[in-house]
């Protein structure tokens, strides 16, 4: 993995890497990187997390959404395997981020318009630009339980669990490491 030095780190939302620049936080081997969000149009869908309710090894992680999403980067993981196929920007490394990841997002990129005033001072990403998050729930990595995973809200903030066979958002990320 390519590691960067923090002087060359735009501010949050620029264009960046591939996609936009996130955020830096601590990965699961607690290293630090900037998290990258993939652009809309590319890398958004809505899928399930999985086809039907059992345990998926190797997903538990609430750090680690790389090896969260190679642990499911199969046909019965719809989102994880969309993230995972994506070649964006010359990088084919994009996964489903894990649950600190994508509340990451959420502090950084959240539109607002919900409970919350407007949070990211990044124009592309407020309530009704190109980038933005729909005021929605999107899938994490993290599995929670044998017939649940864990969901952002994109409308307050919010993180909980929900049924794995649910149609919901996902949008992928990449990380790289400072």
């Amino acid at each position: 993995m390519t590691k960067i030095d923090t002087t060359t780190l735009p501010e949050i939302g620029a264009p960046f890497a591939g996609g936009f620049f996130a955020g830096v936080y601590l990965d699961e081997n607690q290293a630090l990187a900037a998290l990258i969000v993939a652009p809309k149009a590319e890398g958004e869908s809505t899928l399930k997390w999985k086809t039907r309710a059992t345990a998926t090894i190797g997903a538990r992680s609430l750090r680690g959404g790389l090896a969260n999403s190679d642990a499911m980067n199969d046909k019965s993981h719809p989102a994880a395997q969309f993230c995972r196929g994506l070649r964006i920007g010359g990088f084919d490394d994009w996964y489903l981020p894990s649950r600190h990841e994508t509340a990451l997002l959420a502090e950084n990129l959240m539109p607002g318009e919900g409970y919350m005033p407007a949070q990211t001072a990044a124009e592309a990403f407020k309530d009704g630009g190109p980038e933005a998050f729909a005021r929605d729930w999107y899938w994490t990595s993290s599995e929670f339980s044998t017939d649940g995973a864990w969901l952002q809200d994109f409308y307050d903030g919010d993180q909980h669990y929900g049924g794995k066979g649910l149609r919901l958002r996902c949008r992928a990320v990449r990380k790289v490491l400072i």
